[in-house]
């Protein structure tokens, strides 16, 4: 199996970094000639607890190369090194459609947010009313953040809330290059947003707690994921959460996968307070598992954790879904409407035009409206049905009251 990791840096758990541990790897390495690549951890890297990950750069070497004379080394010395793990990103569950779908209205054109080609405001079902009560189910949804849009409540009690304003210490999230080609906002600026406006349809009186651990292309790194599930556990007495909505996986690295080992952990962490946790299932069309989803199905953890995948009409799976004994439910996937914060409102015209395949002329307006298809959508939809059927409670404090 080929593995997608970062090749500027390495996992170390956070209680094995003591003092001195970086150099200690570094004289390992230098004596298998790989030098001595390895730096101090990150200074913008948030503080994590004893469980999490902290994030060390690597210069002049392969993380993978670092990690396979680490675990050699380990074996055979009595004194142990830091466990070290590469960064293998979780990607989005979304379908790019790219070009096949330039001809039609509203669909991804595959050039970043900028580029969508806006569906009719009239496609968009009507924003269901915003209740005044205090009896809210709350969402918190691990994503690229949330932004406001004109479909989505405003006022008080708010629809959503990011939880920077409850003391969460966002991360610093770099985005890779992109095409010349693409928008600067990225792939996936707009998909939190997108996913926000599909709770909203499905459970009309829930809040969403918004944590940005995405980055602008759809990826999210392990050491983000475990700080921001071990951040919601120690903060259940303010944030009060009902389901916690991630729509992103990965693959196993190896049987010893210690980042996925733990987010396992993480999520146990959730689970033991009846927090439920979805998970989309991936778009890769394939039986191999996808994790945190394909945790639904071990067994200290399959009361807590539901995978997701996507079908395309009541009866048929999605060709593009994951699928497998591990994928326990499936919602509609493809071609579903929700709201963006930002479209292209020129590309709808211009693609009826003799220019229609010249360059895309990018005229950008506010409070769009989209379709896109993929295993994330299908999760949304099932984390708002299954919060609507949770009882409500006080839903989120005022951010004058975090702790």
């Amino acid at each position: 199996m080929t593995v997608n990791y970062r090749k500027d840096r390495i996992l170390v758990p956070a209680s094995e970094l003591q003092p001195g541990a970086v150099d200690r790897l570094n004289r390992v390495l230098e004596e298998a000639g790989l030098g001595r690549p390895l730096r101090q951890p990150e200074g913008s890297t948030p503080a994590v607890g004893a469980s999490a990950l902290a994030a060390l750069p690597v210069t002049g070497a392969d993380p993978m190369a670092i990690r396979d004379v680490v675990r050699a080394y380990a074996q055979g010395e009595s004194a142990g090194l830091p466990t070290v793990a590469l960064d293998i990103p979780y990607s989005a569950g979304t379908v790019d459609s790219g070009t096949f779908f330039f001809a039609a209205a509203g669909k991804k054109s595959g050039h970043g947010t900028a580029a969508w080609l806006p569906a009719p405001a009239e496609q968009m079902p009507a924003n269901p009313p915003w209740p005044q009560s205090t009896r809210h189910q709350v969402i918190a949804l691990l994503d690229s953040g949330v932004q406001q849009h004109d479909w989505l409540p405003a006022g008080q009690p708010p629809f959503f809330v990011d939880a920077t304003e409850y003391g969460w210490p966002e991360p610093e999230l770099p985005n890779p290059p992109k095409p010349p080609e693409e928008s600067p906002l990225g792939t996936h600026w707009g998909h939190a947003t997108f996913l926000a406006g599909l709770i909203r349809m499905t459970a009309p009186d829930a809040q969403v707690v918004s944590m940005r651990v995405m980055n602008a292309a759809g990826h999210v790194s392990d050491d983000h994921l475990i700080h921001a599930l071990h951040w919601l556990a120690e903060n259940q007495d303010t944030i009060r959460t009902n389901v916690v909505l991630m729509a992103f996986g990965r693959h196993r690295d190896e049987p010893d996968d210690h980042g996925l080992d733990r987010v396992r952990d993480a999520i146990s962490r959730l689970a033991q307070r009846e927090i439920k946790i979805v998970a989309s299932a991936g778009n890769e069309g394939s039986a191999q598992p996808v994790y945190p989803a394909a945790f639904a199905v071990e067994p200290s953890l399959s009361a807590s954790v539901v995978s997701v995948g996507a079908l395309s009409s009541p009866t048929q799976w999605a060709p593009f879904s994951d699928y497998g004994p591990w994928v326990r439910e499936a919602r509609k996937g493809t071609g579903i409407i929700s709201v963006l914060p930002e479209v292209n409102a020129s590309a709808g015209k211009q693609q009826v035009m003799d220019e229609a395949f010249g360059p895309l002329d990018m005229k950008v307006t506010r409070d769009g409206f989209a379709w896109w298809s993929g295993t994330s959508f299908a999760a949304a939809i099932y984390a708002g049905q299954l919060a609507s059927q949770l009882p409500g409670s006080q839903g989120l404090p005022e951010p004058s009251a975090r702790p």
